[in-house]
This record gives structure tokens, C-alpha cells and sequence, in this order.
């Protein structure tokens, strides 16, 4: 715009100092804080020669970077005094340059630097005087806050426009005041009605930056599940999310020590309870897609498709009542190929267990409804129910399973195998009575199912 302004647009005198007024009121955006390595000894030999006799270049340096350790200031603070008294515009931009970057909450240093700052952003007539009134951007304790409500209230162009409105750049994580704002959008972002999460939790998506917010991400976790403890996103959205929390944090199921810092770095903030709520939201979810793409690819590959149409029907009635609280599929050998393939074709990203011996072929779900393992066959072969507490019960997500422990027929008084004979009143009134008696849980569609007869174990 400046080389238009000079090479070609017309200069009368009333047009071009508008023009150039316009153009100094569009201040750049916070850069980057510079490297400590390199900012620090240069700070030390500024310590020996003092705030007062620094080329205003080096002090402009000094006020931008004296705040990234307690041991400058001192330093800090001599600088503030000179920019005060000289009111030069490129130290006064360096003060808010410092205070932006920096951040620097929890310090003593921070009201000192937050007033400097404030007093700096109403000497000119610049951005600066007009971010702070509109977002309090020099109060530490509103302003990220302010501009995180903002930013909610935003589709994701508007919060690109935003984000240059406020001056605080293309990505938040450059600057502590950012970083701030971003775990503030965070915080906003969980309180939201599904309908309104949307929007802002793609935002956060987008926004995230794994290097310099990983200490957010128990933030980024709950922005993005609790408006879905009690409803469900549409797919798409759920996908996404997913895929961010499978790279950033992992499966639930299989990552359990990282998921339980989440829970208890949040728990320090909505109580463990809620911390736990808010985390089941993605193993339920896990859960749910297991179940429903195993189905699904076997219904793809199966010679029996009426068979297997009634078994996902009575299972998936289950899922659909949020009865079942785990499911892992454990393939055959050279079904897995296959099954794989089709599920990743839906845009999901199946875990899942091998099985070792056995027909190559058959492949089973394992599930947890109340405190009952159920191995579910893709073939002919019987289904097995055990007491989760017997250790010859199948374990969850295990990543091989021995083909012949998992088709055991041994009787005991915790483990039952029934067929899918549909004998009246049918295998369905069979399995859900065997459920029912086990769990007291009824099936959704079939009730308590059928009676006990005398030679039924359960």
C-alpha cells in the first residue's frame, strides 16, 4: 500500500497525510519472542551497561525480551522508566511487543509491565489504543477472556479476522498473551451448546499447535468433548475430533496412563467426576464405531447375510441404549485384511485384536454389557458369555488372542455357550435371558427374554 501510495495515487494535500495516518494505524501483529539462547547473554552485557545509555535499538530489544526470566527485571524495569520519559513510538511498541509475548502471569513483575504497556497504547494514535479499549487487552485478568468470548462468537473466517484485529497474529501460540486467550477460548468453548461447539471446537483444531500448547492439551480435550457428554456430533465432526485426540493424546482403551494425567489435570478444575464424564465421551464413541464398522465389514464379506442381519440387529440394540460399555473386535488372519479395509474405507481408524489359531476366516466382538464378556462369532460358531471376573475370560483390547480360549466350550459355573439356533422362542429371547439374569439389564427389544429352563446355567 505504501509503494502504491507513492509510485501512483494521487497526493493532494488533504489526501495523502489521511492516507499515511490510515496506514500507521495498521500496526503489525506481535512477532515471535526471540530465542533465549541468543537473548540472554545480549540482556546480561545490557545489565552492565545499563538501561539509560542503550542506543535506542538495544533498548527497544531490552523492553521486548527483558521478561523472560526474573533475573532481567531490574533491568526490566530501569527500561520502562526511560520509554516513559522519552514516549518514543518504537519503544512504546517494543513495551507492548514484551508484555504480549511474554505474558509472564504469577510474576511480580506483571502489573509494572501491564501498566507500562497500557500507558503505551494510548500515547499514539494507533491499533493499540483501540485493541485495548475494545478487549482490555492490558488488563491480564480480562483480556484474554474478553477476546476469547469473542472469538466463540465467530465463524472461522471471522476468527482469522479477528485474531489480525487484535494483533495477535496468525497463531496464537506465538505469544503468551495468545497462549492465554487460546486456554480461555478452550474454557469457553467446553460451556457451549452442542449446536454453538461446533464452529469454535474447528477453530481450536485448526488453531492448535503441538510444540508450544501440549501443556493446554487437557484444555483442548475438554473443549472438545464436554458439549457431547449427553448427545453426539454429527459424523464428520466426530471424526475429526477423533482423529486429533488418536494423534495428540491416543486410544483410551490402550493409552491408559496418558488419558489418566487428562483426568486428573482436569480434575484440579471440574472435579474428578466430571473429569471422567467428560473423557468417557471418547471411549463411548471408540466403543460405538467398533461395534458398528465391525458389523458393517461383516456383513460385506459374510455368505450368510440374513444371519447375520438378525445378530446386528439384536447387538446393535444394545449399543444404541448405551448398554454396551466396551466392544474390541478381534479378526482372523485372513479376515483382518479384509475387515481392515473396509473400515478404513469409512474414514475410521480400527484398533482391533488378532486371533491365532482357529479358522482364518471367522472373526469375533468382544463386549462388555454391565459386568458380563460376550464373544459374538462371525460364523456358525456358538456365542460365549463369561463373569468378568473369571480369568479365563477374554481380555479387552488385547492385541492377539488364542483362537481355542476364545471358542471354549469348558462349563463352568461363570462361562455359557449358546448356538443361534432359532428355536421358539428364538436365540434372541435366549441370549437376552441369559443377559438379563446376569446383568439385570433388558434388552431393549426383547425385554427379559425367555425363562430359565432346567438345564440353563444362568
Amino acid at each position: 500500500m505504501e509503494a502504491l501510495a507513492s509510485a501512483g495515487l494521487a497526493k493532494p494535500p488533504t489526501t495523502q497525510p489521511e492516507l499515511q495516518r490510515q496506514l500507521a494505524k495498521l500496526d503489525a501483529c506481535v512477532g515471535e519472542a526471540e530465542p533465549v539462547v541468543e537473548l540472554k547473554p545480549f540482556l546480561r552485557g545490557a545489565v552492565d551497561t545499563g538501561a539509560n545509555r542503550l542506543p535506542r535499538f538495544q533498548l527497544n530489544r531490552v523492553l521486548r525480551g527483558a521478561w523472560c526470566d526474573p533475573e532481567f527485571d531490574e533491568l526490566g524495569v530501569a527500561a520502562l522508566e526511560r520509554a516513559d520519559v522519552d514516549q518514543r513510538r518504537s519503544s512504546d511498541q517494543a513495551v507492548i511487543d514484551g508484555y504480549l509475548a511474554y505474558f509472564p502471569t504469577g510474576r511480580s513483575i506483571m502489573p509494572m509491565l501491564a501498566e507500562a504497556a497500557s500507558r503505551a497504547a494510548v500515547r499514539h494514535d494507533w491499533a493499540w489504543r483501540e485493541r485495548g479499549a475494545r478487549w482490555d487487552l492490558f488488563d491480564p485478568q480480562m483480556g484474554p477472556e474478553k477476546v476469547a468470548r469473542d472469538f466463540v462468537a465467530r465463524d472461522a473466517d471471522g476468527m482469522s479476522l479477528l485474531m489480525r484485529e487484535t494483533g495477535l497474529g496468525a497463531n496464537l501460540a506465538a505469544s503468551g498473551f495468545g497462549q492465554a486467550t487460546f486456554a480461555e477460548t478452550c474454557k469457553a468453548t467446553s460451556e457451549l451448546q452442542p449446536a454453538e461447539a461446533v464452529g469454535p471446537q474447528r477453530s481450536i483444531l485448526r488453531m492448535f499447535d503441538t510444540e508450544t500448547q501440549a501443556g493446554q492439551l487437557e484444555l483442548v480435550v475438554r473443549a472438545l468433548l464436554e458439549p457431547w457428554v449427553s448427545t453426539k456430533p454429527e459424523p464428520e465432526h466426530r471424526k475429526a475430533i477423533s482423529e486429533f485426540l488418536l494423534d495428540q493424546v491416543g486410544d483410551p482403551r490402550l493409552q491408559r496412563t496418558r488419558w489418566d494425567r487428562i483426568v486428573r489435570s482436569l480434575s484440579e478444575s471440574i472435579g474428578e467426576e466430571r473429569a471422567r464424564e467428560v473423557t468417557q465421551v471418547f471411549k463411548r464413541w471408540l466403543t460405538e464405531v467398533a461395534m458398528r464398522e465391525f458389523f458393517r465389514a461383516i456383513a460385506k464379506t459374510t455368505d450368510r447375510p440374513d444371519q447375520w442381519k438378525q445378530r446386528e440387529a439384536f447387538w446393535i440394540a444394545y449399543l444404541d441404549e448405551g448398554l454396551v460399555t466396551d466392544a474390541w473386535p478381534a479378526l482372523g488372519s485372513r479376515a483382518k485384511y479384509q475387515i481392515d479395509s473396509l473400515i478404513r474405507q469409512s474414514g475410521e481408524r480400527p484398533e482391533y485384536g488378532q486371533i491365532q489359531g482357529g479358522p482364518s476366516q471367522s472373526s469375533s466382538i468382544i463386549m462388555q454389557i454391565g459386568d458380563l464378556r460376550i464373544s459374538e462369532w462371525s460364523d456358525n460358531g456358538s456365542c460365549r458369555f463369561w463373569s468378568d471376573t473369571d480369568p479365563a475370560a477374554p481380555k479387552l483390547y488385547a492385541k492377539v488372542y488364542d483362537g481355542g480360549k476364545l471358542r471354549t466350550t469348558s462349563g463352568r459355573s461363570d462361562f455359557e455357550y449358546e448356538s443361534h439356533v432359532p428355536a421358539s422362542p428364538g436365540w434372541e429371547g435366549k441370549f437376552a435371558g441369559i443377559i438379563h439374569r446376569r446383568t439385570s439389564i433388558a434388552h431393549p427389544r426383547f425385554g427379559r427374554g425367555r425363562g430359565r429352563n432346567w438345564n440353563d446355567r444362568w
